[in-house]
């Protein structure tokens, strides 16, 4: 993208600040994990968490989320990516009422067909076992997926693209264009 996409307005706000507020809707607690060395204002009702392994991508900062997560007490954590701006409060329902039945590891969102992890409700106790798995040499949250039970929840229609990921300026584009922002 070129820029942080925390702090990347979108309808008014940040992306970030939208997010948070989705996930606020429907949780106790909200944590934003901030890279190390990231700054941006944190957001109304947040509590922000640095990932304090710099460098070691978006695995370590699931980590620290679970981490922070556990901490507070919680056996749950709905993980959600920042640069996902048209999350909806019914999908993460949808995604914590995944969790709620049965005894998966992790819930994700599935859309287009295709996994999305960083939009999921993950077990805090997973956090112990990230370690392990990225001085193993894994780097990505769907390597590491693959390592634990997961349950999949396929979204369709208006629940599909609150999942979507804005990556590029194409993609900035794109959505604006659908009307969606």
């Amino acid at each position: 993208m070129g820029r942080d996409k925390a702090t990347m307005a979108w309808g008014g706000r940040t992306m970030l600040d939208i997010v948070v507020a989705a996930l606020g809707t429907r949780l106790p607690q909200v944590f934003v994990v901030a890279a190390h060395g990231q700054r941006f204002p944190a957001p109304v009702g947040a509590e922000v968490v640095v990932d304090a392994v710099p460098d070691q991508g978006p695995l370590r900062g699931l980590e620290a989320g679970l981490r922070a997560g556990r901490a507070a007490g919680y056996p749950w954590a709905f993980v959600a990516a920042t640069d996902m701006p048209l999350l909806t409060a019914d999908v993460v329902g949808r995604l914590l009422d995944g969790a709620a039945s049965g005894a998966p590891d992790a819930v994700i969102a599935v859309a287009g067909g295709r996994d999305h992890p960083l939009a999921g409700v993950y077990r805090t106790g997973l956090a112990e076992g990230i370690d392990a798995v990225v001085r193993s040499g894994e780097r990505s949250v769907r390597g590491f997926l693959e390592s634990v039970t997961v349950r999949r929840v396929v979204l369709h229609g208006a629940d599909a693209r609150a999942v979507f990921n804005v990556n590029t300026p194409a993609d900035a584009r794109a959505a604006r264009g659908h009307g969606i922002v």
